[in-house]
Parts: C-alpha cells; sequence; structure tokens
C-alpha cells in the first residue's frame, strides 16, 4: 500500500480543538486520491486510503471526558506528518443565529458588549473551555456548499480570545463547563442582520417546493426605484457632510507612503472604534506563479463601504449600489500592469457610518483562472477622522431586495453554504439559536423555524439533535445612544397585532411540534431602547440550565410558567399554568403586570391581576364579560410573574391561530 505525499485536515479540526464525548470519533481531510495515510490517536492507529476525489476519513471508538491527547497524521516516509496536541474530549455545541448570537463578550463600543464587560474578561481563564470563532472569517457562498471552514482554528478560553467570542454562546458554555465537569466546545457561526432562510439549504427549499430566491433583475429595478426616493436624498445629503469631515491625503495610497506612525494589526479582524473614517494597509508577496496575469483579489469584509486601492491605483469600491454592502465580502479584479514582484500593497479606505465597524484581515485570497492561494496580509491602520459630537446619525434606508441577493448574507442557503456545510463532518451534541429579529412579524417564520430544524438534524445525521432557541427579548425601538425613558413605557397600549408577539409566539411552538427541542425566554432581559439587551450572563445560563435538564437529564426546573387555559368564573379570568415549579410569584414582589383582557373583537384593557396558588385571577370593569386575555403579547412592556425559581413566564395569547392549518405541507 502507497502512502500518501500530500495530505491534510479539513480546516474544522486543529490543536486545542474539543471532540464529542460517547460518541464515535471521526477525522477527515485530503490526500493524494488512492493513497494511504495513518493516524494515532489516544493509543489507537489507523491506516486509510483517500478516494478517487482525494477525501479521507478515519474513525476512532467513542471516549470519555477527558485528555489532553494528541493527534498525529503521517504519510509517506520522509515527509513532515502533522501533530495536533492539547486535544479534549468532552461537550461540542454550534452556537449560531443573528446579532444577539453574534455580540461579543467584549468590544470598544459600549453597546456592542455584554454587561460588565471588562470584569468578565478578568475571570476569563477557563482552559477547558475552546472556541472556533467562525464569526471573525465569516463567508456567504451563494452558488453552493463551501467544502472548508476559513477560520484559524480551535482556541483555548482566555480573557484574548474571549472578548470577540459570542457572549450567549460563552455564558452557556461557562455554565455548563461547571455545572458537568467536563470540557466544552464551542463553535460561533452567527452573523448579525441574518433571516432564517439563509440558513436553510437549498436542499431542504427544493424538498418543500420552496421558492424563495429573488431575480437580480428585481433587484436592480428596486434600486433604481429607491435612489430617487426622499429617504435616499437625505442619506445622499448625509454622505456629503460625511465627506466634507476629511479626505485621505493621496499620498498614503501609495506603496512608499511613510506608515511608520500606524497601529499595527495583530488579530484577524479590526474593530474600528466609532463612526468614521479609516486606512487600512495590508502587504502580500506575489508568487511568481501568478507574474504577469490577471488575478482576483478577495477580501474580508469591510464595514460599511469602502475604497481599495492596489500599489497606488484604485481598482474597486463597494457601496450602497450593493445590496447588504456592509457584509459583503470584496472581490476586485486586478490587471497585471499594477501587480509587482515580491511585495505589494493595498490600501483600504473604509468608511464606519455606524457605532462600532470592523476590517476582516484574514484569510484573503488572489486567484487567476488556475489557481489560488489564501494569505493573511500584513496590517496596519490609521484614522482620518472620526465623527464629532452631535453630529447627525446616518438615516437609515430600505435595502434594495432587503439584502436577499447573492452578494448579501441574507441571499436563501448562502450562510448554510459558507457558515455551516464545512462543519456537518464534525460531530457535536447540540445547537443553541438566536434569532428571529430579521423575520419578525412574518407568518412564514413557523414553517421555515421546522423546516432549519429539521435540515440541520439531517446533515448532521442526527434525527433528535438537540435544539435549543432564545425566544425574543422585550423591545421596543433602538436607540442606545439616545434611550427613551423607563417611565415612557409605563402604561403603553397592547395592540391587535403585534410583530414581535406573533415572533415569539412561532419560537414557543417549536418545542411543541419538534422532539428534543427546548426554549428559554428573554422577554424580562429585553431593553426597550437596544435591540442588543447586555445581559448575556442570564440568556447563557438560562440556556445551559435548560440543556442539563433536558439533554444531559439533571432533574431541575429550567423553564418558566407557560399558559394552560382559562376558566371564566363571571367577570374574572383565571388564566392556568404549567412548569410553576416552587410556586408562582413575581420577581419584585409587586401584584403582575403584563396582562390585558378583551372581547372577542375590539380593544385590549390593562387588567388587575392577583396570584391565587398556581393561577393568575384576571378582572377589569372596562370588560365585564371578557373573552379573550394576552400577557406581554407586543413588543415590550414590563413584566415580573415568574416561578419561584426566578423563570419568566412566557408571553402568550389565548386567541392565537392555528398554525398549522395555514401551513400544511410543511408537517
Amino acid at each position: 500500500m502507497e502512502f500518501a505525499e500530500t495530505f491534510s485536515f479539513h480546516r474544522v479540526f486543529s490543536s486545542h480543538m474539543v471532540l464529542q464525548r460517547e460518541q464515535p470519533i471521526r477525522f477527515s481531510g485530503k490526500a493524494t486520491p488512492g493513497k494511504s495515510v495513518t493516524l494515532a490517536f489516544a493509543g489507537e492507529e489507523r491506516r486509510v486510503s483517500a478516494g478517487a476525489d482525494g477525501e479521507w476519513t478515519a474513525e476512532f471508538p467513542a471516549m470519555r471526558a477527558g485528555g489532553p491527547y494528541t493527534l498525529t497524521l503521517s504519510g509517506a516516509p520522509g515527509v513532515q506528518p502533522i501533530l495536533f496536541d492539547d486535544i479534549l474530549i468532552g461537550e461540542v455545541w454550534m452556537c449560531t443565529g443573528q446579532s444577539n448570537m453574534e455580540m461579543p463578550v467584549y468590544s470598544e463600543n459600549p453597546f456592542w458588549q455584554t454587561l460588565n464587560a471588562r470584569e468578565e474578561l478578568k475571570k476569563a481563564d477557563h482552559p477547558r473551555i475552546r472556541f472556533y470563532n467562525s464569526m471573525l472569517t465569516r463567508r456567504i457562498a451563494p452558488d453552493g456548499p463551501l467544502p472548508e471552514e476559513n477560520g484559524t482554528g480551535w482556541q483555548p478560553c482566555n480573557a484574548e480570545t474571549v472578548a470577540q467570542f459570542s457572549a450567549c454562546g460563552y455564558f452557556f458554555g461557562r455554565t455548563l463547563e461547571e455545572d458537568l465537569d467536563v470540557p466544552i466546545g464551542l463553535v460561533a457561526t452567527a452573523w448579525g442582520g441574518t433571516i432564517i432562510e439563509a440558513w436553510i439549504s437549498q436542499r431542504k427549499f427544493q424538498e418543500k417546493s420552496w421558492e424563495p430566491f429573488v431575480e437580480q433583475s428585481s433587484v436592480d429595478a428596486m434600486w433604481r426605484e429607491l435612489r430617487n426616493s426622499g429617504e435616499f436624498q437625505s442619506l445622499f445629503e448625509w454622505l456629503d457632510n460625511f465627506d466634507a469631515l476629511g479626505r485621505a491625503d493621496s499620498a498614503l495610497f501609495q506603496r512608499d507612503a511613510d506608515v511608520s506612525n500606524w497601529q499595527k494589526i495583530t488579530a484577524p479582524s479590526l474593530s474600528l472604534p466609532c463612526p468614521g473614517r479609516y486606512l487600512v494597509r495590508a502587504e502580500f508577496d506575489l508568487p511568481e506563479s501568478f507574474a504577469g496575469q490577471d488575478v482576483t483579489l478577495e477580501t474580508g469584509v469591510f464595514n460599511d463601504t469602502d475604497r481599495t486601492f492596489l500599489n497606488g491605483e484604485l481598482i474597486g469600491s463597494t457601496g450602497l449600489e450593493h445590496p447588504a454592502y456592509w457584509n459583503v465580502s470584496r472581490r476586485y479584479r486586478v490587471p497585471a500592469r499594477l501587480l509587482r514582484p515580491g511585495r505589494n500593497c493595498v490600501v483600504i479606505e473604509v468608511d464606519n457610518h455606524y457605532s462600532t465597524g470592523s476590517a476582516n484581515l484574514s484569510n484573503w485570497k488572489i486567484s487567476d483562472e488556475t489557481d489560488s492561494l489564501e494569505f493573511q496580509p500584513v496590517s496596519c491602520w490609521t484614522t482620518i477622522f472620526t465623527v464629532p459630537a452631535g453630529f447627525p446619525l446616518r438615516p437609515n434606508v430600505p435595502t434594495p431586495g432587503s439584502g436577499r441577493t447573492p452578494d448579501g448574507p441574507n441571499y436563501p442557503s448562502t450562510l448554510f453554504n459558507g457558515m455551516l456545510y464545512p462543519w456537518f463532518r464534525y460531530t457535536i451534541r447540540g445547537t443553541i439559536w438566536y434569532q428571529g429579529c430579521s423575520n419578525n412579524g412574518e407568518f412564514t417564520y413557523y414553517p421555515l423555524h421546522k423546516m432549519l430544524i429539521d435540515d440541520l438534524r439531517e446533515h448532521w445525521k442526527d434525527p433528535e439533535m438537540p435544539f435549543l432557541l432564545v425566544q425574543l427579548a422585550a423591545f421596543h425601538s433602538h436607540n442606545p445612544e439616545t434611550r427613551l425613558q423607563d417611565a415612557m413605557f409605563d402604561n403603553l397600549p397592547f395592540p391587535e397585532f403585534s410583530a414581535y408577539g406573533l415572533t415569539r409566539e412561532i419560537q414557543a411552538e417549536m418545542p411543541r411540534v419538534r422532539r428534543n427541542v427546548g426554549m428559554i425566554s428573554a422577554f424580562d432581559r429585553g431593553d426597550h431602547s437596544d435591540i442588543h439587551p447586555r445581559d448575556k450572563q442570564t440568556v447563557g445560563m438560562r440556556l445551559a440550565k435548560k440543556a442539563e435538564q433536558m439533554v444531559y437529564g439533571k432533574e431541575q426546573v429550567a423553564d418558566g410558567p407557560v399558559f394552560a387555559g382559562i376558566r371564566k368564573e363571571g367577570p374574572r379570568f383565571r388564566i392556568l399554568f404549567h412548569n410553576t415549579g416552587s410556586g408562582l410569584t413575581t420577581s419584585d414582589g409587586k401584584a403582575p403586570t403584563g396582562f390585558v383582557l378583551g372581547n372577542r373583537t375590539g380593544d385590549l384593557y390593562p387588567a388587575k391581576a392577583e396570584i391565587d396558588g398556581d393561577t393568575v385571577v384576571l378582572s377589569t370593569p372596562l370588560v365585564p364579560e371578557p373573552e379573550r386575555v394576552r400577557y406581554a403579547f407586543t413588543g415590550y412592556c414590563r413584566v415580573n410573574l415568574c416561578n419561584k425559581e426566578g423563570y419568566p413566564a412566557l408571553p402568550f395569547r389565548s386567541d392565537k391561530p392555528d398554525f398549522e392549518a395555514m401551513f400544511p405541507d410543511i408537517p
């Protein structure tokens, strides 16, 4: 049997990884087609051959939690083997969704970091918790699944690695590690502002005859229409004022510019601390194989817009004309005449329009028609200007096609292809999911959410893989910098229809319609003026406690009171609950809030509420014969009903629709 001269692991594997305990351990990679490689792990060896496609897979027996272990991959004699060390066996979870899952533990932006962030960094030394942070190198892939992860590998948890990791994921993992006393592996693939359709495979859409894709011609027509709207005219005026704050000297785009005072970049992603204009300089060596040819330069995401120069000449820009421009990887054609033997210089003028921005400097790529090369540029940056105090906020405008186009992250299946697909070869315990704002108020969220759960389980080949989701927090309007006063929300009327209420209602249906699905509520952790509430500690803890109960068999209360029915008592409603734990109470010792009563049609009125055992009794003289009741079925209101274990009651309405009847074709 001939041994392979070239061989590698798939990039989901690296030193410091955590492998799922008590399940067969599988490693995979690439090698010379038809030739063999040898793996050594935990005292055992496996010799496997690569198929005609160059793929190999090796399986080792299931193991208990423990470690560390080493893993060696070797091929032909004389060829340097690959060694991974510091490998642990434990519990592995995928952390995905949109911005509330993406929100990091720490950021220079105070509105984009968790509660008590600096203190959390000081106590973040948890060597048995390991991260794979795909959010630093995230990719869209509208044309089909990507075979390889693009990230920088597994990392032990410490103050440096946790800072940019999902806060929700980290606090979930920290609680599990403390309570289960086993190593924890966490993979973060979240992407802010994304719709659920982006995370579902095209195969699943085809299976259900669901057609979510948007024709480019329709998007172009929308863009032409939008450019002439009043909203866009106000944006263009704002951009003119932004430009007037300063331009970069043209000399700074040149190869020989003096950058001795610029700040060096050592991380794979640069955080831009506030709105303003910045220059990022990235240098790389051009391999001889690309000399004399036109090439494509592919970089990461730059928030929000950019102008990109190579060796002093403009090669491209991405701005408002690109749907979801703030999340789009840059691809620019470079003519051969601009390239130099040896070192080349890229300078990106990055305009950050909103709070904290970013520049992705990991895994850049140059390619021609036959070859491609990924590289990490040598980088530094400087500030041209930051917007002064009192400068108006950038007007929000519609996005052409709502970003549901191939060059944006909200195109159906694009994040399934780019962010999830490489991980289906890695064994995990389950998924935690925090998403919904970008599908807010859509009835179709119901079948789509079922499709997502089924899709992930099918691709991980685990029909009952645990799936835990976060029900959306209370929220009114996003203005954290100029937040509204709390008193403004004391007596808000309850609308007949609530987009957020509908989304939470659909989320609460998932544990009922799919086995091994759990949900925790974040309603009481919400912030009326910030769609990203900072208390991710409580959210992560609740997810972990639910996992311990549902997945790991711990007998404990992990849910709040759930509406179970109504008993009419004359002019009063008695509300019955499941999951009352040790009994109903309120978090502040006052009477329950957030209840309204109404007739079958017409207005809803706040109700007087009293706890009576494991029930709540409601009444109001404005509705002498109530027909329906709602609790927290709105965007934002103050709530206090919970069980004595501290878990909040779930929002509900007694007059909810029959979702199954709406979508009979999606069982």
